[in-house]
């Protein structure tokens, strides 16, 4: 069926005229010239986001589209739609282009190959994060207000942390396929819009309190040491998401807030990274140095190696649970710096950019091996801070003991309890600076790197 995609397309041609950027600037990589939607013998679409324009990730293939997987010279044209597409058509949304990623997903910042990338519309000197960095850009301009994304490491909530945005990355199942860290969501203009994204109600937290007899109130754990790495995280970051952490303890269904120790050594770490290296080992030439050298050190990795770093990670739950038994939720930065300018991670050696985004995320990928579901939420609206980048908040389930509906209504009290202090104490005017993160590793007195 043909469909009309005048709404977007005047959307997305009213920013290339007012902004004077090309739509790759904007997030788009393509718009497909007859939008997509699943239809039935009534000849109306069904489903919770029926008629909602939406755009694929361009990881993602739409029969009869071009995907690029983040780089021009991967693109090839989809004979059929891939199971992401058709989940995406079943919920009666309606497909009209595809969003710019990074090259096959596996950077935190969102440089296409071959393709113009696209610009964080809070601050134009600073990436807009990845890998749904286009989705982030689109959303956050108003072109659409849905868009599919991808998280296997943190790649829906850091682009929605630079662009000021929230970002759920859902539950999901780390068995599926032996280990996956991968969940597949939605990026959306706010709360209430990713709410309906996931066709999931906000939950009322007074459900919480201590005079209700089936629930306890919430148990926040927060921290701003870094979970993967040694490194250093901004002074402004941690304060102002310690204070609006604290702020909570204002909210009855919130019984109080403490210091989460670390959930493991930071060492762990290296089980996903080996993941990382061998999910990336089967990937087609050519590739650029990072893509490149993933795929390199996944060659390399001994079966053996990998199979024990996959195991250790399947077992990771039940030892999260053990460091952390008496909280239902834990908070920590989502960044450690502000978003540092396009092109600083491309610009270093592929060995230290992989240590430079560890370093500038080093929080959220434990959601992505445990499984559990985690919320970015902006502690300011880009609006009330122009020019200036809004710090962003992590939310991670421990486990069940928080549901979806409910860590989206404790990002609300969170954005409320940050109300109460002044805007600019929780943004930041300059591009994260990578050096202050002291990423780099230092050689041991032995002289061997680890």
């Amino acid at each position: 069926m043909t469909m009309n995609s005048t709404d977007f397309l005047t959307r997305l041609r009213q920013a290339e005229a007012d902004t004077g950027l090309h739509q790759q600037q904007l997030g788009i990589t393509r718009v497909y010239e007859h939008p997509h939607a699943a239809t039935h013998a009534t000849g109306h679409t069904s489903g919770h986001l029926s008629g909602e324009e939406i755009l694929v990730k361009d990881l993602h293939q739409v029969r009869g589209e071009v995907t690029t997987f983040g780089s021009e010279h991967q693109a090839r044209t989809a004979v059929e739609d891939d199971s992401a597409t058709t989940a995406l058509l079943s919920t009666g949304a309606t497909l009209v282009g595809a969003s710019s990623t990074s090259e096959f997903g596996v950077m935190a910042y969102t440089e296409p190959v071959g393709q113009l990338a696209p610009i964080n519309p809070v601050h134009p000197g600073m990436t807009p994060g990845g890998s749904s960095g286009g989705a982030a850009v689109a959303v956050s301009r108003g072109l659409v207000n849905i868009a599919h994304a991808t998280d296997g490491g943190g790649s829906i909530r850091i682009p929605a942390a630079c662009c000021g945005l929230p970002g759920l990355k859902p539950a999901h199942d780390p068995t599926y396929g032996g280990f996956t860290s991968t969940a597949h969501g939605f990026l959306a203009a706010d709360l209430e819009t990713t709410a309906r994204a996931y066709d999931l109600p906000i939950s009322d937290l007074a459900q919480r309190t201590s005079a209700s007899p089936n629930k306890n109130p919430l148990r926040i754990g927060y921290t701003n040491t870094p979970f993967h790495s040694t490194s250093q995280v901004d002074p402004a970051i941690a304060a102002a998401t310690a204070a609006v952490t604290a702020l909570l303890t204002g909210n009855p269904a919130v019984e109080g807030v403490r210091q989460a120790p670390a959930p493991y050594p930071v060492g762990f770490f290296k089980n996903f990274a080996t993941y990382l290296h061998k999910r990336c080992a089967p990937l087609p030439a050519p590739l650029s140095p990072l893509p490149q050298w993933l795929k390199e050190q996944g060659l390399s990795a001994p079966t053996a190696q990998v199979e024990q770093s996959v195991e250790k990670i399947l077992a990771l739950g039940p030892r999260v649970l053990q460091a952390w038994p008496d909280f239902d939720v834990i908070a920590t930065p989502t960044l450690a710096c502000a978003p540092p300018a396009p092109g600083t991670f491309s610009a270093l050696p592929p060995r230290l950019d992989f240590l430079a985004q560890t370093a500038w995320t080093p929080w959220g990928t434990l959601w992505n091996m445990t499984g559990w579901a985690s919320l970015t939420v902006p502690l300011v609206r880009p609006e009330q801070v122009p020019g200036r980048w809004p710090i962003s908040l992590l939310l991670g389930a421990v486990s069940d003991r928080i549901s979806p509906s409910e860590l989206l209504a404790l990002g609300q009290a969170a954005q409320t309890a940050a109300a109460a202090l002044p805007p600019e104490g929780l943004s930041l005017a300059a591009p994260g600076n990578l050096d202050s993160l002291s990423f780099q590793p230092t050689p041991t007195p032995s002289a061997h790197e680890h």
